[in-house]
């Protein structure tokens, strides 16, 4: 049996060891032999099954800071990442409509690729914040300045990527010490970067956030967001809101099945439902209102879906019955505000 400190360390997805691999071939240094120095075998590493220690990959960080005498190699790594490095939750960033729904993606769905942490969205003024908060626990020696510079670098390159070229955030700060030469920071983001930060964050001006992204695929982003909701539920069969949420997501409209079925499908009795369901302070009713809510609003943002369509969706009888509901979720109607998205 694991010990506790083992059973619940924090994971990485097995792709990124591989990122991390090619960037070191760039240095001329072998990167499948560095892999295999931590144990880590490159035939399963790309299995989207397959998941590393963020202890090993903390140890792969140390090594490649050694060999290369680079402190910001996690930087050059930032610019090896690839949409298919990430799986789904790549291709469904890739495909999001806006920057604003493909950082909201990222913070939503940031367990796929790591559980060391949480991100958070601040909007306020002409700025939106986007932090990426350690989990509570994990100290900061823990986690790699590498493994942090090569993240925060990802994010902006991917916002330049499918945004515009040479867009770059208002700042950025990292929790990173102060490296000797702060140019290659500087260079990739082309903006102020501050060191020793509270936490790892980007200011962006929000009025880039909204814009229409030319990389836009309602369609895709859809079929991934479904793959990424399949591959979290399988990662933790214990996380029973998500396993929840997936099987509702695959029973359109949502809310047509019952608790009955709802429990059969999970191998539980509708009594062990309820009660570990309680045990989370969470209700099924609870967990099919939020689900519903929060797909209204991204089906809303979807142009080929008509609001008849995304009532059925969502269970309602009516239309004008969902249009009420939409509108006190969100204080507008769903036709004005896929009104707002199109100006």
């Amino acid at each position: 049996m694991l010990r506790q400190t083992e059973r619940y360390q924090s994971t990485v997805i097995g792709s990124w060891p591989l990122v991390i691999s090619r960037a070191l071939d760039h240095y001329h240094i072998d990167g499948g032999s560095l892999l295999a120095r931590v144990g880590i075998d490159q035939s399963m590493a790309n299995q989207p099954e397959t998941r590393y220690p963020l202890a090993t990959i903390d140890r792969l960080w140390r090594l490649a800071r050694n060999l290369t005498d680079d402190e910001a190699v996690g930087l050059t790594v930032a610019r090896f990442v690839r949409p298919t490095s990430w799986h789904a939750l790549g291709f469904a960033i890739w495909a999001s409509d806006t920057l604003m729904e493909c950082f909201r993606r990222l913070g939503e769905n940031l367990r796929m690729f790591a559980d060391y942490g949480e991100i958070t969205i601040t909007p306020f003024g002409s700025d939106v914040e986007i932090s990426v908060y350690r989990r509570q626990g994990l100290s900061r020696e823990q986690l790699a300045p590498e493994e942090m510079d090569a993240f925060i670098g990802t994010s902006v390159l991917t916002a330049r990527h499918i945004y515009r070229p040479g867009f770059s955030p208002k700042s950025v700060w990292l929790s990173r010490p102060q490296p000797l030469d702060p140019t290659p920071w500087q260079r990739l983001f082309k903006c102020p970067v501050f060191f020793n930060a509270a936490h790892d964050k980007i200011i962006f001006e929000a009025a880039a956030m909204y814009q229409p992204l030319l990389t836009a695929s309602p369609e895709l982003a859809e079929q991934n967001d479904a793959l990424v909701a399949e591959y979290l539920a399988r990662l933790d069969r214990s996380d029973l809101r998500t396993r929840l949420e997936s099987l509702l997501l695959n029973h359109l409209p949502l809310g047509s099945l019952s608790i009955d079925e709802v429990a059969g499908s999970l191998n539980l009795s509708p009594r062990t439902l309820q009660r570990r369901l309680q045990e989370k302070d969470i209700s099924y009713q609870q967990v099919l209102d939020e689900l519903r809510q929060k797909q209204a609003l991204h089906w809303v943002r979807l142009n080929y879906l008509t609001i008849g369509e995304i009532s059925y969706r969502l269970g309602f009888n009516h239309p004008a019955n969902f249009t009420r509901a939409f509108k006190r979720w969100f204080d507008e109607t769903p036709k004005k505000l896929r009104q707002s998205l199109v100006n």
